[in-house]
C-alpha cells in the first residue's frame, strides 16, 4: 500500500468511526431521553415504544436498499448526503414542539442514516481485507465509545435546564464529520464491490450461513434494543434520573473494552462462531441477574458485565458473513445491521405493550427468552455449517 493509499485509508477510518460514535450519542439518548419525553409530551409507556420504532423503520428500508444497489450507486456521493441529511435531523430534532414531529424527525433520521451504515463496514472491509474480524469490532468499539456518551450528555443537559440542548451539542459535533466527508476520495480498494441482482440476493439468502446470519441478529438485536431503550427506565423506578441515565452509561461503556478483547479474541478460535456461542451462553445468567436480583451498586456492576459479554455478538457474527462472500460486503452488512434494526424496531413496542400490562420488570423477560434463542441458534450453525466456512 502506497503512502497515499495509507494516508486514504487512515482517513477514510476516522470519518466513518465518527460518524458511527456520533450518531451512536444519538441513538443511545433516546433511552436516557424516555423520562423526559414523558414528562414533556405525556406520553404513556406504550406510546415510548414507538420512539424505537421511528427511528429504526426508515433505517432497516434504505440500508437494504443502499446494501443491495452498492456496486452500482456512487459510494462517495451517498455518504456525504447521508452525513448531511442526518445532521440536519439532529438539529431539526432540538426544536420538535410535538412528539408526533419528534417522531417524524427521527424517522427522516434513520432514513438518512441507512445509506451510509450500509456502506460504512464494507468500506472498511475493503480497506482492511486481511483483517476483518479485527477491523468490525473495532469499529464497533467506536459505536460503543458513542453510544456510553450519549446518556451522559443526556445529564448534562438535564443539568442545564432543558434535554433539547442535547441535540443541539450532537449537531455541532456532527459538523467536521460532513466536512471530512465531503472531502475525500474513494479509496481504490472499495471498487472491488460487486453489484447484486436480485436473483443473486435470493441465493445469497438461501445460504443457511447468511440466513443464520440474519436470524441470530435479529434475535440479539430485540435483547439489546430493549436494554438501550429501557434501561434506564427500569433504573428509574429506584434511582433519580441522572443515576438512570448512568446506568446505561455503565452498560453501554463496557462495549468498549468488551469489543477491544473480542477483536483479539476472535483470533484465539479456529471457528469465529464459537466465540459467539460462548458469548451467547454467557449472557444467559448474566441478564437474569441485571434484570431481576441485582440492587444499587451491584445493578452498575452486573449491567457492565452484561454489556461485555453481549458486545461481542453482533460484530464477530456480521463479519463472519462477510468472510463468506467478501465481494458483496455491502449486501451482507446491510442484511446484518438490518436484521439487527429490525429486532431493535419491533421487541421495544411490545416491552412497552407488556409494561403496561404487567410492570417493566416482568416485561424484560421477554429478552431473557431471545437471549436463550440466540445461542441455541448460534450453536445450530456452528455444528451444521462446515469448519471451512465458519
Amino acid at each position: 500500500m502506497s503512502k497515499t493509499d495509507h494516508r486514504q485509508r487512515w482517513y477514510w477510518t476516522l470519518a466513518i468511526f465518527g460518524f458511527t460514535g456520533i450518531t451512536a450519542m444519538g441513538f443511545q439518548m433516546r433511552g436516557a431521553l424516555l423520562p423526559s419525553l414523558q414528562e414533556s409530551f405525556m406520553l404513556s409507556e406504550s406510546l415510548l415504544g414507538l420512539v424505537a420504532t421511528a427511528g429504526t423503520v426508515g433505517f432497516i428500508c434504505t440500508i437494504l436498499a443502499t446494501g443491495i444497489a452498492a456496486g452500482r450507486i456512487d459510494i462517495q456521493r451517498a455518504s456525504g448526503w447521508s452525513a448531511v441529511v442526518v445532521g440536519a435531523s439532529i438539529l431539526g430534532m432540538a426544536f420538535a414542539t410535538t412528539f408526533g414531529l419528534y417522531l417524524g424527525i427521527l424517522f427522516i433520521r434513520g432514513v438518512a442514516t441507512g445509506p451510509f451504515r450500509a456502506l460504512d463496514r464494507a468500506i472498511l472491509g475493503h480497506l482492511y481485507s486481511s483483517n476483518r474480524g479485527r477491523i468490525f469490532n473495532l469499529y464497533a468499539m467506536a459505536w460503543a465509545a458513542g453510544a456510553a456518551i450519549g446518556p451522559l450528555v443526556v445529564t448534562a443537559a438535564l443539568v442545564a435546564g432543558n434535554w433539547r440542548f442535547a441535540y443541539l451539542v450532537l449537531a455541532v459535533g456532527f459538523v467536521p464529520v460532513v466536512i471530512l466527508l465531503w472531502r475525500l476520495e474513494l479509496p481504490d480498494a472499495v471498487r472491488a464491490e460487486e453489484s447484486l441482482t436480485l436473483d443473486h440476493l435470493r441465493t445469497l439468502l438461501q445460504r443457511r450461513s447468511i440466513a443464520g446470519m440474519g436470524i441470530v441478529l435479529a434475535l440479539n438485536g430485540g435483547v439489546e434494543g430493549s436494554l438501550f431503550t429501557w434501561l434506564p427506565y427500569l433504573a428509574a423506578q429506584s434511582f433519580d434520573t441522572g443515576t438512570a441515565n448512568l446506568l446505561l452509561t455503565a452498560y453501554l461503556l463496557a462495549y468498549v473494552p468488551g469489543r477491544l478483547t473480542h477483536s483479539y479474541a476472535v483470533d484465539w478460535f479456529d471457528v469465529s462462531l464459537t466465540l459467539v456461542v460462548v458469548l451467547a451462553i454467557c449472557t444467559i445468567p448474566v441478564y437474569f441477574f441485571v434484570v431481576f436480583v441485582a440492587q444499587e451498586w451491584m445493578l452498575f456492576v452486573a449491567a457492565g458485565l452484561l454489556g461485555f459479554v453481549i458486545s461481542g455478538i453482533f460484530p464477530t457474527l456480521s463479519a463472519f458473513g462477510v468472510d463468506i462472500v467478501p465481494n458483496h460486503s455491502a449486501p451482507i452488512n446491510a442484511i446484518a445491521t438490518g436484521s439487527s434494526y429490525f429486532g431493535m424496531a419491533t421487541i421495544p413496542p411490545i416491552i412497552g405493550i407488556a409494561a403496561t400490562a404487567v410492570g417493566i420488570r416482568q416485561a424484560l423477560a421477554i429478552p431473557l427468552v431471545l437471549v436463550c434463542l440466540v445461542a441455541i441458534g448460534v450453536g445450530v450453525m456452528r455444528i451444521s455449517i462446515p469448519a471451512r466456512l465458519s
